[in-house]
């Protein structure tokens, strides 16, 4: 993402050469605006490239507001302002490049970027991923992710609304917590924010309306500041389905 065509353009050849070196292949989307990355509906990426310096709003800024949903996007900054460089790394950025951006260091930074990737999904298919520990009271509970509908927050406790058992009734495990906690444990789990008090399952979604998420009968509320945050992790989770993208 640069407002600048040129350095759009050097960054598109740039990225080529690393895919024929590294026989690798990117699916590349070009942002000329922090606007119109926010308006695009796919615009559900892994790495996000960007300047920081852009008019209306400049590339921390963008940043920021991605960092409220989305913990997992890796970030590379760019800019010809080196003195606020250094700021990147308040949004956990994985690094910056001072204009004009050399072929040397954006290499560096593109193989450390396939290698996180490349962690993530390992860990993300190896079965202990799908367990975590809910304390019930004073018993550690062992519980396997995918049982879990949604997590509801109530002042200082977690709801955790479980899979109905094998008669149907369906359990909630009370806990003390944080929101915070919850999502930084399920999000890499298949979670996704719809409100500032859920963050549900998205394999237990049956249906999404314009206010409201459904599990089955069920609605929880989808907030406006989640809106545009949660249709993309859903969009992205149909189409890895191959369901194709919600109406």
């Amino acid at each position: 993402m640069d407002d600048e065509k040129e350095a759009r353009e050097q960054l598109r050849a740039a990225i080529r050469r690393f895919e024929e070196e590294y026989q690798v292949e990117f699916e590349i989307q070009e942002f000329d605006s922090a606007q119109a990355y926010l308006a695009d509906p796919n615009n559900d990426c892994d790495i996000l490239y960007m300047d920081i310096d852009m008019p209306k709003m400049t590339g921390m800024e963008l940043a920021e507001r991605i960092r409220e949903t989305n913990g997992e996007i890796i970030l590379i900054f760019c800019t010809n302002l080196e003195q606020f460089a250094l700021n990147g790394y308040s949004v956990s950025a994985l690094g910056f490049l001072v204009k004009p951006v050399q072929w040397y260091p954006l290499r560096l930074y593109l193989e450390r970027a396939l290698k996180v990737i490349e962690k993530r999904t390992r860990r993300a298919q190896q079965p202990e991923m799908r367990r975590i520990v809910i304390k019930d009271g004073t018993v550690s509970k062992v519980v396997d992710a995918s049982s879990i509908r949604y997590v509801e927050v109530q002042q200082h406790y977690l709801f955790y609304h479980m899979q109905g058992d094998s008669a149907g009734r369906d359990t909630v495990v009370k806990t003390r917590g944080t929101m915070q906690e919850a999502t930084d444990l399920l999000v890499p789990r298949g979670f996704v924010r719809c409100s500032s008090s859920f963050l549900v399952n998205l394999e237990h979604i049956t249906a999404v309306s314009r206010m409201n998420v459904y599990l089955g009968e069920e609605a929880l509320p989808l907030g406006r500041t989640y809106k545009d945050a949660f249709t993309r992790e859903f969009s992205r989770f149909l189409a890895k389905k191959g369901w194709g993208d919600p109406c």
